[in-house]
């Protein structure tokens, strides 16, 4: 099994006993283990850019309440996908009075364009995207017409590193703050994301740890 899928099992099955007792609550999830970002890239099946054009909360027949995310895809930069929208599933989500919100979980919004790793196309995940933020990259337009690609928390990404050295095993006590090992921050910079690395920088570094691996 790969690393990545050993993490975050290790989250989705305290949280799916956990919903067979709520049907109103704040589901609280275990840790979320930090990666590298060579381990983000590598343990995707799926790595795309694209903008999300649609978002809808359905509850299931168990009671359990999940978002499903359509994106509009712009371009594959690992994997293969055959339609150009895709439609992603994430535990957690209101319907009517009813909701459930897992802790930490930091869904898609509306509207947003970003860069998203996709662990799995074929099994559910409580969030799909692998490491869940560390999978998760937005990308925001500057007042030139350039880009500039942040967190989910709109810091703007300075550098990433791309060497094979960025494989290096994590050690299993330190937890996920929402960024990969590897990815350095322009911090300070989050309401004026004047510098940082262009989607286009920031999909070539993908790129390179691709071809490194193989």
């Amino acid at each position: 099994m790969r690393a990545s899928k050993q993490r975050f099992l290790s989250i989705a099955y305290p949280i799916a006993l956990l919903i067979a007792c709520c049907s109103l609550a704040s589901v609280q999830a275990s840790t979320v283990l930090q990666m590298s970002f060579t381990e983000v890239v590598g343990s995707s099946e799926l790595v795309f850019e694209g903008r999300v054009i649609h978002r809808e909360s359905r509850r299931a027949v168990d009671g359990s309440i999940h978002t499903f995310v359509t994106f509009q895809i712009s371009e594959i930069v690992k994997g293969a996908f055959a339609s150009d929208t895709i439609e992603l599933r994430f535990l957690g989500g209101q319907v009517g009075s009813r909701g459930l919100q897992v802790s930490d979980m930091q869904m898609p919004e509306l509207g947003e364009t970003g860069i998203y790793f996709v662990e799995t196309l074929r099994d559910f995940q409580v969030n799909p995207l692998v490491g869940w933020a560390q999978g998760h990259y937005l990308i925001e337009e500057l007042g030139n017409g350039d880009t500039v690609v942040t967190t989910v928390n709109h810091e703007p990404i300075d550098s990433v590193e791309a060497a094979a050295s960025a494989a290096m095993t994590m050690p299993q006590t330190i937890i996920s703050k929402g960024v990969a090992q590897g990815v350095t921050l322009r911090r300070g910079l989050a309401s004026n994301a004047s510098r940082g690395l262009s989607a286009g920088q920031f999909k070539a570094s993908i790129l390179e740890i691709v071809e490194l691996s193989q």
